[in-house]
């Protein structure tokens, strides 16, 4: 009697890891939509930008979706903080790319820029890393993937802190006598390593996870 109780108790197909794989896929599509927008001419840079808008929605209806099972379900794959606290920092690392690419059409930005494409090929490997990372949680079998994952996560963002010192130097020496150029740019350097920065809290909240169940 023990078992089919258990059963009943239990999310169905276990949902909550669905979202987080669905959750997973639309990051890794709205970072290659970014990453494939910065490798392309101007006009085209634009038109592809506006795409992740609805990756953007997507995201958001999976973190709704989390969160209402999170009130339906007495049962979940691991602690409901760590739930939370998991769709919470996926959902971030979507917004902040959407938020740049929205910048980036308003500021009707045109200027070809090693640095910026340098760090969206980080943060689209960050976010690869972590699809990897979270699609391994379904069994928890093979943690030590997902660990590796993390660890190439940390590694992605110093890179990034080091190139986005880099750019802001430059930036500063080369346009002293434009100030709003100076503005913008420091503006989207900013955004570019914060989804760095998001990717990492992704990893430290499945690093959290391992720790507890390792």
């Amino acid at each position: 009697m023990s078992i089919p109780l258990l059963k009943f108790f239990q999310p169905k197909d276990k949902v909550f890891h669905n979202l987080f794989e669905k959750g997973a896929d639309v990051s890794v599509k709205i970072s290659e939509v970014f990453l494939e927008a910065m490798r392309n001419t101007d006009t085209k840079r634009l038109e592809i930008l506006s795409k992740t808008g609805q990756l953007e929605h997507e995201a958001d209806d999976i973190v709704h979706s989390i969160y209402v099972e999170l009130s339906k379900n007495f049962i979940t794959p691991f602690d409901r903080e760590d739930v939370l606290a998991l769709a919470a920092a996926m959902d971030d690392v979507v917004d902040y790319i959407d938020e740049v690419g929205n910048k980036m059409n308003n500021y009707e930005f045109s200027e070809f820029n090693e640095h910026v494409l340098k760090i969206a090929e980080l943060n689209n490997e960050s976010v690869k890393e972590l699809k990897i990372a979270i699609y391994e949680l379904r069994s928890m079998k093979n943690l030590e993937k997902a660990n590796d994952a993390c660890i190439k996560v940390h590694g992605y963002e110093s890179k990034v802190d080091l190139i986005y010192n880099q750019a802001m130097g430059e930036l500063i020496k080369q346009n002293k006598d434009n100030p709003v150029k100076i503005i913008v740019m420091k503006d989207l350097y900013e955004d570019l390593e914060e989804i760095s920065d998001k990717c990492q809290d992704v990893s430290n909240v499945i690093e959290s996870i391992i720790i507890k169940y390792s």
